[in-house]
């Protein structure tokens, strides 16, 4: 009898510690997945488009939604859309453009708002040439070679701004230079005749001699940066989501309000070279909105133009609406 209780217990003892072994397991396998409903894990770039979420987090706008926001920083684009697909994080900051690719490759995601470029005054673009270069005007770039990344935001908005110019983009001799910062490097040293790029190394380039050339903060709203969501966040988190952007909403607002409040947080997280780090202004920022649906067709467009949509988009499967 004793036997038998003794084995008994040791059969007990087994399957308690298969049952904690296996709890502990499925609470850890997935750490950038986390289960709570009030946890929000987001990747993103060092840019600016973070600010509201950092102002967020700064000020408690977050915990008084009862939520915890992880803004989670990547060094590098591929790191990021990485995580995102992998599941790692609920969602991420990118721009349309690439949130129109994943789309179009079988993720399944929403666009749930812009991050930058609700006007075309958020989120500048432009073309710059070189301190040593001749060109002025767009048409002087016919037969200069141009620095960008292809297939992407940046090599959309060239073309737009090259039209709007009234030069074809076949006439400019378009060079690949993936590196932002080699591609701000070789303008520096007049290895090249023009690049595009965002702000701040729009600020960094001209205080460095380079000349602007065409921009896109007038006219066509050209770039946008975007928060994209998984499907599977937007179905068991949506009222983590309604919080999230009830409290981003205040971030902006508080931004707008104060942007030099926040400069040093801005500085601090944010890739801005030291030397215009003082001059550097902190930019307006729109309150959570979807972006239009004519300017998410012209991007899908001349994707479809260029071959590198794998499976059609459409507007309504594409974006998300309700959560604000």
């Amino acid at each position: 009898m004793v036997r038998k209780s003794f084995f008994s217990f040791l059969l007990t003892l087994v399957l308690v510690l298969s049952l904690v072994t296996g709890c502990g397991q499925q609470n850890t396998a997935n750490p950038g997945n986390p289960q709570s409903t009030n946890k929000l894990t987001i990747g993103s770039m060092n840019i600016e488009e973070n600010l509201p979420i950092l102002v967020a987090q700064q000020n408690g706008y977050f915990a008084e939604q009862n939520l915890e926001v992880q803004l989670i920083p990547f060094q590098s684009p591929v790191e990021l859309q990485s995580a995102f697909q992998t599941g790692q994080l609920d969602g991420m900051i990118t721009d349309i453009m690439i949130a129109a690719l994943l789309k179009s490759s079988g993720e399944n995601l929403r666009v749930t708002s812009i991050a930058l470029g609700a006007t075309p005054e958020e989120g500048r673009f432009a073309i710059i040439a070189s301190p040593a270069s001749n060109v002025k005007t767009v048409s002087d770039l016919k037969g200069k070679s141009i620095g960008i990344s292809n297939n992407s935001i940046i090599e959309y908005v060239t073309d737009k701004l090259l039209l709007e110019g009234g030069v074809n983009p076949s006439e400019v001799n378009k060079t690949t230079v993936a590196k932002l910062p080699l591609r701000v490097e070789m303008l520096l040293s007049n290895q090249i005749d023009a690049i595009v790029v965002p702000d701040p190394q729009i600020s960094y380039v001209v205080s460095e001699g380079a000349k602007i050339i065409a921009e896109d903060t007038k006219g066509e709203n050209l770039s946008q940066s975007v928060t994209i969501v998984r499907s599977n966040t937007l179905n068991e988190k949506k009222d983590a989501l309604n919080r999230y952007y009830q409290a981003y909403t205040k971030g902006v607002q508080a931004i707008n309000a104060s942007p030099d409040q926040y400069k040093e947080l801005l500085v601090k997280n944010v890739n801005i070279p030291e030397s215009i780090a003082a001059s550097y202004k902190v930019q307006h920022y729109s309150e959570p909105q979807l972006p239009e649906e004519k300017d998410v067709n012209k991007v899908l467009d001349w994707l479809q133009e260029k071959g590198l949509l794998k499976n059609p988009v459409e507007y309504q499967s594409f974006v998300q609406s309700g959560l604000y």
